[in-house]
C-alpha cells in the first residue's frame, strides 16, 4: 500500500507540475492584437452550415448572418451553404421559408446520420461542381459554423484579410465566446473558451501551429479538395491532423470570435464533453504518423501527444491526487507539529489560487482582445469556481473509455434551443 501511495503521489506531482509550467507558457507567449486589413484581391466566401432537427433557430441564425453578409466590402463576394441531414423536425421547412439572397439550400434525403464530417464533404462536392466550378481555390475561403453561431461582419471581413495577406496559411481558427450566460454552467463555458482554450492556442500559435475547433473554422477550398474531412467524433481535430501532414499551415487568432450557444443543463453538456473526449480517443492512431513527419516541430508533437492522451491520462490522474489529496490530509492531521505535509498542502493551495489570478487576467485579456470587456472581481470568482467545473469535465473520460471500448460511436448531437436566442450577441455593430 505504501508503494501505491508515493506512486499516486509521484504520478499527481509530476502532472501538476506539468499544470504550472503550462500556466507559465501561456502567460508569457501571448499572440499580438493586430486585425488585419482587406485588400483590393477579390475573394469568394462560403459559409456552411450543418443543420440536423435546428428548427428552434436555424432561421434567426440565418436572418442574423445575412444581415452581417450585406455589410462586407465589394471584394467579398458571400454565401451560406445550409445543408439539412435530413432532419426530422421542420428546418428544412424553416429554410425554405429564409428570403435570405445568400442562401443556398441542401438535402441529403435518405442518409443515414454519418456525423458532422460527412456533411460538410457533401457541401464541398457540391461548390466543387457548381459555384465554385470557375472560381481560383486559394482565393476560395470556405467557413464552417454551427447553426446557432453568429459573427459579425468585421470579423467575417478580418477572417478573408488574414488569408489574403498570408498565402501560406490553409487554415485559420476563431476564437470562440458565449452569448447567453444565464447560469454558471454557461459563464463557465465561456470562461473555458475565452480563456483557457483562448490561451494554449495562441501558445501554440507561438510555438507550433494552431489547432480547429469546429465552430469557427475556415479553410481554403484547396485544401478542402485534397483533405475531406473523415468520420471521428472530433472531425475538426482529425481534419487539423491530417492537414498538418500534409505540410499546411494552421493558425488560430483570438481577436475575431465566432458566439455560439452555451449548453445551459448538465446532462446534455455532459454527453457533448463524452463525444469531444471520445472524438479524441479515436483519434490516437494518428500519433505514430505525427512522430514520424518532418512537418511537425517538437513542440507540436509533444503538445498534440499531451492533448490526444488526455482520455487515458484523465482516468489516471483524478484518482492519483484524489490519493495526495487524502493523504496528506491525513498525515498533516496525525503530525501537525513536526511533520511538513501541512506546510506542502497549503502550497499547493496558495499555488492554486495563484493560478487562479494568472487565469484570471488572461481572460479579461482575451475578452478585451475580442471587444468583450470584462470586470475583474465577477471573472476572478469565475477563474476559482472553474475548478469545480474542471471537476465535471474530469468525469468524462472514464465514460467516453467506456463507450469506444463497447463500439458506442453514434454521433451525440449537441441541441440548441431558441429561447434566448441571440438575447446577449456581444459585438454588434462593432
Amino acid at each position: 500500500m505504501h508503494v501505491i501511495i508515493n506512486l499516486a503521489i509521484t504520478i499527481s506531482s509530476l502532472f501538476y507540475l506539468y499544470f504550472l509550467f503550462n500556466i507559465m507558457l501561456v502567460n508569457h507567449y501571448r499572440e499580438p492584437t493586430t486585425i488585419p486589413q482587406k485588400g483590393q484581391q477579390p475573394m469568394r466566401l462560403y459559409l456552411i452550415i450543418p443543420v440536423l432537427n435546428e428548427a428552434a433557430i436555424i432561421q434567426k441564425t440565418i436572418t442574423q448572418l445575412s444581415a452581417q453578409l450585406d455589410q462586407l466590402p465589394k471584394t467579398i463576394q458571400a454565401q451560406i451553404i445550409a445543408v439539412d441531414d435530413n432532419s426530422t423536425d421542420r428546418s428544412l421547412s424553416e429554410l425554405a421559408q429564409t428570403d435570405s439572397p445568400y442562401l443556398q439550400v441542401l438535402h441529403r434525403a435518405g442518409n443515414e446520420k454519418q456525423g458532422k464530417g460527412a456533411v460538410l464533404n457533401t457541401a464541398i462536392q457540391y461548390l466543387q461542381h457548381t459555384l465554385a466550378k470557375d472560381a481560383d481555390p486559394e482565393q476560395t475561403i470556405v467557413g464552417v459554423l454551427d447553426a446557432d453561431a453568429f459573427m459579425t461582419s468585421q470579423d467575417l471581413t478580418a477572417v478573408v484579410a488574414n488569408f489574403e495577406q498570408q498565402p501560406k496559411m490553409a487554415m485559420l481558427q476563431t476564437g470562440v465566446s458565449i452569448y447567453n450566460q444565464p447560469n454558471w454552467l454557461t459563464r463557465m463555458q465561456n470562461f473555458e473558451f475565452m480563456c483557457v482554450n483562448s490561451a494554449t492556442q495562441q501558445l501554440r500559435n507561438r510555438l507550433g501551429q494552431g489547432i480547429a475547433s469546429g465552430n469557427g473554422q475556415f479553410v481554403r477550398l484547396s485544401l478542402a479538395l485534397v483533405n475531406p474531412w473523415g468520420d471521428r467524433l472530433l472531425e475538426d481535430l482529425e481534419f487539423t491532423l491530417r492537414t498538418w501532414l500534409l505540410g499546411r499551415q494552421v493558425r488560430f487568432t483570438h481577436t475575431i470570435v465566432v458566439q455560439q450557444e452555451g449548453v445551459e443543463k448538465l446532462r446534455p453538456f455532459f454527453k457533448q464533453r463524452v463525444r469531444w473526449c471520445q472524438g479524441a480517443v479515436q483519434c490516437m492512431h494518428y500519433l505514430p504518423a505525427l512522430w514520424r513527419s518532418k512537418n511537425l516541430n517538437w513542440f507540436q508533437r509533444i503538445d498534440t501527444t499531451f492533448w490526444i492522451l488526455m482520455p487515458i491520462t484523465g482516468c489516471i490522474v483524478p484518482v492519483t491526487s484524489l490519493v495526495t489529496l487524502i493523504t496528506l490530509i491525513m498525515r498533516s492531521l496525525q503530525d501537525w507539529v513536526t511533520g511538513w505535509h501541512h506546510v506542502a498542502l497549503m502550497t499547493v493551495i496558495l499555488i492554486a489560487l495563484f493560478a487562479c489570478l494568472i487565469l484570471t487576467i488572461l481572460f479579461q485579456r482575451n475578452s478585451a482582445d475580442a471587444q468583450q470587456t470584462t470586470k475583474f472581481w465577477p471573472a476572478l470568482w469565475d477563474s476559482i469556481s472553474f475548478q469545480g467545473y474542471l471537476l465535471i469535465i474530469g468525469l468524462t473520460p472514464y465514460a467516453a473509455i467506456a463507450r469506444q471500448l463497447g463500439g458506442q460511436t453514434n454521433w451525440t448531437k449537441t441541441r440548441h434551443g431558441a429561447g434566448r436566442a441571440y438575447a446577449g450577441l456581444k459585438r454588434q455593430g462593432a
